[in-house]
């Protein structure tokens, strides 16, 4: 049986849809898409209507986005997020910036937004996806707090950068999920092989270039085939660890769908 892998955090709205069916030949099968903002929210749901199973739909409003556009901006974004979070398999991306956010204002602004999605998260009981940039342990802290709290996941994107972190992420139950960057950057290869193999995560955040490599889906297979040589085991079993982690970190509703997730068409359109 082929080997199947999920991208955990990719921005699919970004790309074609022929992106589907480039990562699908190489194994990647499942994408959980984030959103951004309102629009890239009725993308992504849009795009797990088209596509059930193999999209997962992420829906929330990104730290930067807090920022740029200011929290008084954001009304229709937030009773979007609350109007579809039933449909979502995830919250997110959402979490704090601060190369954005710059002052107690605007870091604020950032927070109250977060504790937004915290609350959707919770009452829908669907697990959360945070960008931590510039304040690992900060928004980290949170994410324990908001796991402690509802026993629902946390995943840690982009989230390569301290052994000290992700081992406290270990100890507390956190989803981490490592990306490209692991394939050309030696530290976040060695913070990525400290990662629980229970709560380890892939993702590939296209379509952010990483090493200049223009970002897609399908590089996850990449970040797989080197934590496997890293981890000292076989690719099958890796395979087989990680759909038990993204199965535990969606849920069981989320679970679900990603269960009955079609086998991919020979041509996405």
């Amino acid at each position: 049986m082929p080997l199947e892998f999920a991208d955990t955090h990719c921005h699919l709205d970004q790309l074609g849809d022929s992106a589907l069916e480039e990562a699908a030949g190489v194994g990647v099968t499942t994408v959980v898409a984030v959103a951004q903002e309102a629009g890239s929210m009725r993308a992504v749901l849009e795009l797990a209507r088209r596509f059930p199973g193999r999209v997962l739909p992420g829906l929330g409003i990104h730290p930067c986005t807090v920022t740029e556009r200011g929290l008084d901006a954001l009304t229709v974004d937030l009773a979007l997020l609350a109007e579809h979070a039933p449909e979502a398999a995830v919250i997110g991306e959402t979490g704090l910036d601060h190369k954005w956010a710059t002052n107690a204002e605007q870091q604020a602004e950032q927070m109250h937004v977060l504790e937004c999605h915290f609350d959707i998260a919770e009452r829908h009981a669907k697990p959360v996806n945070l960008h931590s940039r510039r304040c690992l342990r900060q928004t980290l802290e949170h994410a324990i707090t908001f796991h402690r709290e509802t026993g629902l996941a946390a995943q840690m994107h982009w989230f390569t950068e301290s052994t000290k972190l992700v081992h406290i992420c270990n100890d507390e139950g956190i989803f981490v999920s490592a990306g490209p960057a692991i394939l050309t950057n030696d530290q976040a290869a060695a913070v990525a092989g400290e990662i629980a193999a229970d709560l380890l995560l892939l993702e590939s955040d296209a379509p952010v270039p990483v090493g200049g490599v223009p970002g897609h889906p399908r590089r996850v297979r990449e970040v797989a085939e080197k934590l496997a040589r890293l981890r000292g085991v076989s690719l099958e079993t890796l395979a087989e660890q990680l759909g038990r982690n993204l199965r535990r970190y969606l849920g069981p509703q989320g679970a679900t769908d990603y269960g009955r997730a079609a086998r991919p068409q020979r041509s996405v359109r």
